[in-house]
């Protein structure tokens, strides 16, 4: 296509729906959805159809207002974590291993206690390791160790700032 074109409709919204995210199969081998009300639940890949462009999608999550809507969605294996920050700005870490695997059209459990009026605002996976130019994988505090030591000292802050 053009640069002046529109493209084709992936998918056809209804008045109030909006999409929350989008994962691809490889990313992990069930897809976690995670609520504002601190609720989630994995599900796996095989039970989400394909479908044709422009069709309506397929049910993922059963939306109640103990719930609260869908905040974020990841795909995840049993060895990922991810973090989940609320609005008053606490951040927790969950194993994936530990949140069960249920169905498409399931309310799901609750990974985080909220105090009231808090919510969970956003999610993202946890990476422990990140690769270099030659595949070779450290740890982030190795990189962030190597950073700093590239830093000239006066370019550093103070410890008292």
């Amino acid at each position: 296509m053009g640069r002046d074109t529109m493209g084709v409709i992936g998918m056809s919204l209804r008045e109030d729906d909006e999409v929350v995210g989008m994962q691809l199969d490889h990313q992990g081998g069930s897809l976690l959805v995670v609520t504002s009300n601190g609720i989630g639940k994995r599900t796996a890949i095989s039970e989400f159809p394909v479908h044709h462009r422009g069709s309506k999608g397929i049910k993922c999550y059963k939306i109640t207002e103990k719930t609260g809507d869908i905040i974020g969605v990841k795909a995840v294996n049993d060895d990922h974590e991810i973090m989940m920050i609320t609005s008053a700005g606490i951040i927790i870490q969950i194993r994936m291993a530990d949140v069960r695997v249920m169905g498409r059209d399931t309310s799901g459990v609750k990974l985080i206690n909220l105090d009231e009026g808090t919510t969970v605002s956003q999610i993202a996976k946890v990476r422990e390791k990140i690769s270099d130019e030659n595949g070779a994988e450290e740890s982030i505090d190795e990189v962030l160790d190597e950073v700093l030591d590239e830093v000239p000292d006066e370019e550093l802050p103070e410890d008292n700032e």
